[in-house]
Order: structure tokens, then C-alpha cells, then sequence
């Protein structure tokens, strides 16, 4: 029996990769209501100055009124926009978050197997509807369900990267088809399903070139960034932050990391495929970590894409017999990967490096995920580089 991945399994689809299967609701749940609407109406209540005061007033969260899925992840969106406006969105950050806030935060993250902050699937996965219920998933036809600010920028930023995960879908799908082909020593299949992995991968690329489009980097860095970031390795919370009244922490502060693209589950699952390694370094244990902010599923896929053989295992085993034609096709895609690579690497240093720190939470040499961003991104770049097979 060959190797053999069920995306469907993990809640996956070749359409919408790992966007949920049915639209997040747009509509405001009926439970727990005032703290949907508060949280759709942050943009009009940051500038207040006054918005742990208002989250601090809202009557009590019912967490037990949650059910389905749609329920939890669309309840973990509302509380973490707010737990993240309750710890940024005033000039001094605090050391706790009240228990009105932090238990059924916790509560929520923990039924759903994350962390309580903001995690990237919250923030883009299922923050999104379409205009058209009838058109694709796909920049001009897809909108931000929750803002921090609002504007173009933030909108933007949030919107290549839903269009970029429905991309993917096609990507897994192909690298499921050539784990499958290689499995089974079926060279060809695997050459048309990395082909078509690649082909997905152009796409990506060509969606993720277009971000300077919209989002412009100072707007980025002043405006969007600071909303996103975690209580991990940030100078404007050393000691982490108490989340009061959750048993579960015992008092004690917590330093959970911020929203970060390295909590997209693509990415790692094409390296399992194609066999594009990492050394042994704090980064990958900081990319091991991440996997505590992905849903549980998606590292699911993850984990079973990794189980499986490479393509780089399959060319490196038939040596100098492997066909020229799978040995290109592993190339391409690799290829793309170190495009992709190297041009998150040239936003980083645009939209964060080359700025001017503007507050303490909010550096130029620390990522939102609490890593010196700049050096690991080289070096996946060049890792990914490396891993092209020479002819």
C-alpha cells in the first residue's frame, strides 16, 4: 500500500486549500452580540483613546452557547481582535487583561486547540467574505469581515493572503497526487503532479507581487502592524501578560507570540513535498513551535505530508537514471519557493526593517512572531536554494 493523503481529512479542498470549506458568516452571531458588534466597530472606537474601558463594560461572555465550528473560530476572531486592541490599542501597554476578557478567551482557544492571541488563522483564514457569493474566492471579489483601524491598507495586506490560500489549494492537491506517484514509482505521475504544483506556485507568486498595490509600507508599519503583535520577546511587555482569573495559568504571565504568515500551514507542507530542508537551528524550533497556532487539522496534513517520501528522495535515489523531466519539474517548483522566499524577504526589510521605530512594541528587528526576522528569513531563502538538484 503506497503513501496516499487525504486532504478532505484534515479539511482541505483543492479549492480552497485551507480556507474553511463554507464562507465564515458575515452575520453578527445572536450570542455574545455586543461583543461581535464592539469588536466590528473598532475602527470607530480605538481613536477614542478609551477602549479598555468600553471592552471592560461589555456584559459577560457566554462561552457555552458556543456549538459548531462557525460558533468557536468566529468567537476566537471577535475576542482576540479585541484582546489584541485591549494590550495595543492605547499608548501604554498593560501587564494583565481583565477576566471579563481572558477567561472566555482561553476557554474559546482551548476548545478550538490554539493559543489565546491573535493567530494568523483568525486574522485571514476566517476573516473574509465574498461580494459575489456567485464569483471566485480572489482579490476583487473578497472583503474583511473585522478591521482593527480599517482602511485600504489593512484590508489589503489581510486579502493577498486569502487569495494567496485559496491558491494553494491546487498546490496541495498536486503534492498529494506526486507523494502518491512517487510512492508508487510512477515517475511520469509525478512529474505532471509537481508540473502542476509549480503552475500553482506561479500563482501565488504572481498574487503575492502584488502587495505594494495597495498596502503601502509606512501605512503597514504604523498602522496595521502594531495590532498584530504577540507578548513574546517584545520590549513593551518583558514579563509577559497575566491573563487574571484563567486557573489553568496559575497568576502567572504568559508570553504567547504574535500573528505570523509562519502560521500558514502551505509553506511547510510544499518543503515536506518537494524536500527542502531546514538545519537544526532556534529557527526551526521556533517553526516547530508555531504549529500551536495553526489549527489542529492543518498540522494534521502537515504531519502526514511529512510522513510521506520527497520528491528530492526520489530523485536523489534513481541518481543519474532519474528522468530529466521530474528533475526539472522538482526545479521549477523549487525555484518558485526561493522566489516566494526571497520576495517576503524584500517586504520585510521595505515594510518593517527600513523603518523608523515609531514605538516600543513595535521594532524594526524583531518579527511579529518575536524572531529577528531578517537573518531566519535569509536563510530560508538560501536553504530553499540550496536544495535545487544540480544536472
Amino acid at each position: 500500500m503506497g503513501h496516499t493523503v487525504d486532504l478532505h481529512a484534515y479539511g482541505v479542498t483543492a479549492e480552497r486549500g485551507f480556507l474553511p470549506i463554507a464562507d465564515p458568516s458575515a452575520a453578527i452571531p445572536l450570542a455574545n452580540a455586543e461583543w461581535h458588534e464592539t469588536a466590528r466597530n473598532l475602527p470607530s472606537l480605538i481613536p477614542t483613546g478609551r477602549i479598555r474601558e468600553i471592552i471592560e463594560g461589555l456584559t459577560p461572555f457566554r462561552a457555552d452557547l458556543l456549538n459548531s465550528e462557525e460558533d468557536l473560530e468566529g468567537a476566537m476572531r471577535t475576542l482576540s481582535y479585541l484582546g489584541q486592541a485591549y494590550v495595543w490599542g492605547q499608548p501604554e501597554a498593560p501587564t494583565a487583561l481583565p477576566a471579563g476578557l481572558a477567561v472566555p478567551w482561553h476557554e474559546v482557544a482551548a476548545a478550538i486547540g490554539r493559543e489565546p492571541i491573535l493567530s494568523y488563522a483568525s486574522y485571514a483564514l476566517w476573516n473574509w467574505r465574498r461580494i459575489d457569493e456567485d464569483g471566485p474566492i480572489a482579490l476583487g471579489n473578497i472583503a474583511l469581515l473585522q478591521h482593527f483601524l480599517g482602511g485600504l491598507d489593512e484590508a489589503w495586506f489581510i486579502l493577498i493572503h486569502v487569495d494567496i490560500e485559496r491558491r494553494a489549494g491546487a498546490a496541495l492537491a498536486a503534492g498529494a497526487r506526486a507523494q502518491t506517484a512517487i510512492s508508487a514509482g510512477d515517475d511520469a505521475s509525478a512529474t505532471v503532479a509537481l508540473s502542476e504544483l509549480g503552475d500553482a506556485l506561479d500563482g501565488i507568486l504572481a498574487t503575492m507581487q502584488r502587495m505594494p498595490e495597495s498596502c503601502d509600507p509606512y501605512v503597514y508599519y504604523h498602522r496595521v502592524r502594531p495590532y498584530i503583535f504577540g507578548w513574546h520577546n517584545n520590549p513593551a511587555l518583558p514579563g509577559g501578560l497575566v491573563y487574571e482569573g484563567v486557573t489553568a495559568y496559575a497568576g502567572k504571565p504568559q508570553s504567547f507570540r504574535g500573528e505570523t504568515g509562519a502560521q500558514s500551514t502551505i509553506v511547510p507542507c510544499l518543503d515536506a513535498v518537494l524536500g527542502v530542508e531546514h538545519a537544526p537551528d532556534e529557527l526551526r524550533t521556533y517553526l516547530m513551535e508555531m504549529r500551536r497556532y495553526m489549527p489542529v487539522k492543518h498540522v494534521g496534513l502537515l504531519e502526514a505530508f511529512e510522513a510521506g517520501p520527497t520528491a528530492l528522495s526520489r530523485v536523489t535515489a534513481l541518481g543519474a537514471a532519474a528522468p530529466a523531466g521530474l528533475v526539472a519539474a522538482r526545479n521549477r517548483a523549487v525555484d518558485l519557493l526561493r522566489a516566494f522566499r526571497a520576495l517576503h524577504l524584500e517586504y520585510a526589510a521595505t515594510y518593517i526593517n527600513r523603518q523608523a521605530a515609531a514605538a516600543t512594541g513595535n521594532p524594526t528587528d524583531v518579527g511579529t512572531g518575536g524572531t529577528p526576522f531578517m537573518k531566519y528569513l535569509k536563510k530560508h531563502r538560501d536553504e530553499t536554494e540550496s536544495s535545487l538538484t544540480k544536472s
